[in-house]
């Protein structure tokens, strides 16, 4: 038994010792937008933002008046309604009236061989004319200045693209406590720390936000290149790196907002259709129980915790270990912009993170196929397409 606490103790130690160096070094890697009003000039590079919608007029209209409201002239817009059987075209055509600088398109077919929104946004890209573009889901709410200063720090930075981590709204109570650990593995599994240097393979994209300077993103393949991707925000940001070009992720929690899932069941089902990302060779059973594994070392200083009426020792290096915990969650929630308050209830996220991994690598896709934004994809298919591989780690910084 001794040797056996032993054990445990110094798996969690070293567990949340290197967990937390990575999430130090993702943090000082990603700095804080922040915007200063100021007026336009007259050299400013032309913007174009491309939004595509599909069925989403519950909560399109105050998103778009959203980017509205920054009065900068050398934004272009393009709303796109991508095949919506509601209200969201009518919603898009009545807004882009109130502008100049908003151009509407539709379209009524997808083409065999792309998913949905990515032929959406690059029909959009064969419209715009801007030096930058902005990539952006249509239920994004965005401050006013915002894609502005994204630009100018672009430029600073000397790199091809931007992506602004938002501030993620929600009901759901269930997701908002499920949002530090989801962040948490989203640092480990893309390398967030490693994404601005060059030369690494680490990627990232946000598909709230994703800024690209045009030129590069062409020579890069542009959105030919993720017809069939299915995580395309973060393939933006693959295509750039491997082509040469430099990547830079900043937290907008205060200018960039999303509004999630209303429902957890919601967050549960969009999280399906990940399963078509398992290696074709890991059967789902091990996928799950390497998945319920990582959750219970998660946990792990809470167990050690529990065991202080009877070996006070191990419950104080448990405490220690808990205090790391919840340090870094809160940390990772007020640096990203997440409920403070939920992310202090980490040990339920966990649970709740583990449970919808599982389920999604259980249920996900079982028939070989994924419907996503009213189409059925062949899951092979998917993994044809692929540009960006989370189990790639062919140079490790």
């Amino acid at each position: 038994m001794l040797v056996t606490l032993v054990i445990l103790i110094a798996a969690s130690l070293l567990y949340w010792g290197i967990q937390s160096i990575l999430l130090i070094r993702s943090m000082r890697a990603v700095p804080v937008l922040r915007v200063t009003p100021r007026d336009a000039h007259s050299d400013d590079p032309l913007v174009t933002v491309i939004v595509p919608a599909r069925n989403e007029e519950a909560v399109l209209e105050p998103a778009l008046r959203s980017r509205l409201q920054d009065a900068d002239p050398n934004l272009q817009f393009i709303f796109i309604n991508d095949r919506s059987t509601d209200r969201t075209g009518a919603i898009m055509a009545s807004v882009a009236e109130e502008d100049h600088r908003v151009e509407y398109l539709e379209i009524e077919s997808l083409p065999e061989g792309w998913l949905g929104k990515v032929h959406a946004m690059h029909v959009g890209f064969e419209a715009a004319a801007g030096s930058w573009i902005l990539l952006s889901d249509a239920d994004v709410h965005v401050e006013p200045g915002v894609v502005r200063r994204t630009v100018e720090m672009a430029e600073h930075s000397d790199v091809d693209h931007l992506a602004a981590m938002p501030s993620i709204r929600t009901p759901s109570m269930g997701l908002r406590l499920c949002l530090a650990p989801l962040m948490r593995l989203l640092i480990v599994v893309v390398r967030l720390w490693a994404v601005r240097v060059k030369d690494s393979t680490a990627a990232m994209g946000v598909g709230a936000f994703n800024l690209v300077r045009r030129d590069a993103f062409i020579a890069a393949g542009g959105l030919e290149a993720l017809r069939m991707e299915v995580i395309d925000d973060i393939g933006v940001g693959a295509i750039i790196k491997r082509s040469g070009g430099g990547s830079l992720i900043v937290a907008a929690r205060g200018g960039v907002h999303l509004a999630w899932y209303d429902r957890f069941a919601d967050f549960l089902h969009g999280l399906e259709r990940g399963a078509s990302r398992l290696p074709r060779w890991m059967p789902r059973v091990v996928a799950a129980s390497i998945g319920t594994l990582l959750g219970l070392i998660d946990l792990l200083p809470l167990v050690l915790l529990c065991c202080w009426p009877w070996w006070p020792a191990v419950g104080i290096a448990g405490a220690g270990g808990t205090v790391v915990m919840l340090t870094m969650s809160v940390l990772l929630a007020r640096h990203f912009g997440f409920a403070v308050g939920a992310a202090m209830c980490l040990p339920l996220g966990i649970v709740g993170c583990t449970f919808a991994g599982c389920r999604a690598v259980l249920v996900g896709a079982r028939d070989g196929t994924i419907r996503w934004r009213g189409t059925t994809y062949a899951v092979e298919s998917l993994q044809a397409g692929e540009q960006f591989r989370f189990h790639d780690r062919s140079d490790e910084e």
